[in-house]
């Protein structure tokens, strides 16, 4: 209705109006013309009502569909986020475990290590205490060798002692070639055990760094709502396989740990071996020289009794002899005055005149007087030049008696020294160099003993 006062204002027939669509493009909808009071028509008014209801519903479904489209996505993406965190959390706690076990392989060798190595330090310590008692061995064989060729000349002789003196050198030099190169082969196995140590700290340390970087990953992981568990979700199908030599490395260093480990075991029973042989060879030559030299003594005191007999018996030979020699004297004393008056007596009758010279029973007398005490005079001087002899036989014998008593006595001496040189006797009782227990050997006979013989059953006896 128009107002009074007021302009009517009049809406052209031909004026359009524009709808816009849901989707905010323009839609063209002529609306029908407005009557002449400016009111629309009923139906008009319907129709404008009816496709607005239209166009919201189009619009809210197709808001609906995009909201249900966006959770469907969300849902998607939250599922394969839990899936692939949990694989990978999985594959964390996979490794962590297969680090743990593979540490703990490396600390039980690399104790096992440590523990080889310490038996092998102890087994070159006791190798070095061996070669210096056999070292010593050696020059107290070489000083009782030496002070045998002190003897006096008479009495170097090529005997048994000597014999198995000269044995024990050679068997004393052969030990410690053997024992120098047992201890070379220990250090080069000390060597390999300490290369190994160190290459198995290094990897147990690298083990431990992995440990502590997957430790740190699995903190890092997601964090679900209370109640949610991703990786019980997941079936128990294996975890892919990814060729790699980590493991194989690892295990490749233990296996030659272990090798290494059991050729230091060997080499160990090897030492011991060679040290129980020679002791054993040591031994039986100790007591082979022992003996030597008690014969040898033996010998010798023997031998001076007998000259220490001989002497008594050529001393009381000489007593009498001169007791001898000096009634020899008496009794050439006592012939001689009879002999001269005798010779006087004939040589006063033949001053006789020449009527008086004749060959008369004195003169037989007298000659046969002479003669008989000459020839009895002779005898006796003879037989003094005789004895005189055999006492200066039997001085020169008496003098290299005393000498040669003399050589027995100072050889003697010298004997016993060398043999209270000896060293102590080596014991084979018990345990040898911590391994093998071995029982006291007996000689029964004297034999030469050699590095190969020493560990004969025809040597020892158990």
């Amino acid at each position: 209705m128009e107002q009074a006062g007021m302009p009517t204002h009049h809406v052209p027939l031909e004026t359009s109006h524009m709808v816009h669509s849901s989707n905010g493009g323009p839609e063209g909808i002529t609306l029908p013309p407005i009557d002449g009071v400016g009111h629309r028509l009923p139906q008009d008014w319907s129709f404008e009502a009816k496709t607005s209801i239209t166009n919201a519903g189009h619009n809210t479904k197709l808001s609906d569909d995009s909201r249900f489209q966006s959770r469907a996505e969300m849902t998607a993406g939250v599922t394969t986020t839990m899936g692939s965190e949990a694989k990978t959390m999985r594959a964390l706690r996979s490794k962590m475990h297969q680090t743990k076990n593979l540490k703990a392989i490396l600390e039980n060798t690399l104790d096992k290590t440590d523990y080889e190595i310490g038996k092998m330090q102890e087994c070159k310590e006791r190798l070095q205490t061996e070669k210096e008692r056999v070292n010593n061995n050696l020059e107290v064989n070489l000083d009782r060798r030496k002070h045998r060729s002190q003897r006096p000349q008479r009495e170097l002789v090529h005997d048994g002692a000597h014999k198995q003196l000269g044995n024990q050198t050679t068997l004393l030099q052969d030990i410690l070639s053997k024992m120098d190169k047992m201890i070379e082969e220990v250090d080069d196995s000390l060597d390999h055990l300490n290369k190994m140590k160190w290459m198995l700290a290094a990897d147990l340390a690298d083990k431990n760094s992995s440990l502590e970087l997957d430790s740190k990953c699995v903190d890092l992981g997601l964090t679900w709502p209370e109640g949610e568990t991703p990786e019980r979700e997941l079936p128990d199908n294996k975890l892919a396989h990814v060729p790699t030599s980590w493991k194989v490395q690892t295990m490749q260093t233990v296996e030659l740990a272990l090798q290494q480990h059991q050729e230091a075991n060997d080499m160990r029973q090897k030492a011991s071996k060679i040290a129980h042989n020679a002791k054993l060879a040591e031994k039986v030559q100790y007591d082979t020289v022992q003996q030597a030299l008690e014969k040898r003594i033996a010998n010798i005191t023997k031998v001076r009794r007998e000259l220490e007999l001989k002497y008594q018996q050529v001393d009381k030979e000489i007593a009498e002899g001169t007791r001898t020699k000096h009634k020899l004297q008496e009794s050439i004393a006592l012939k001689t005055p009879p002999l001269k008056i005798t010779l006087q007596r004939y040589q006063t009758r033949i001053q006789r005149p020449d009527r008086e010279l004749v060959h008369d029973e004195v003169e037989h007398a007298l000659k046969e007087q002479y003669e008989s005490l000459h020839a009895c005079v002779e005898a006796l001087q003879e037989q003094l030049n005789q004895v005189q002899r055999n006492l200066d036989q039997l001085e020169r014998t008496k003098g290299e008696l005393d000498a040669d008593i003399a050589d027995k006595n100072e050889n003697l001496e010298i004997e016993k020294q060398c043999h209270t040189m000896a060293p102590p006797r080596p014991k084979t009782r018990g345990v040898l160099l911590g391994w093998h227990p071995v029982q006291e050997y007996h000689p029964h006979r004297e034999v030469s003993v050699t590095w190969e013989n020493a560990s004969s059953s025809k040597m020892m006896s158990y």
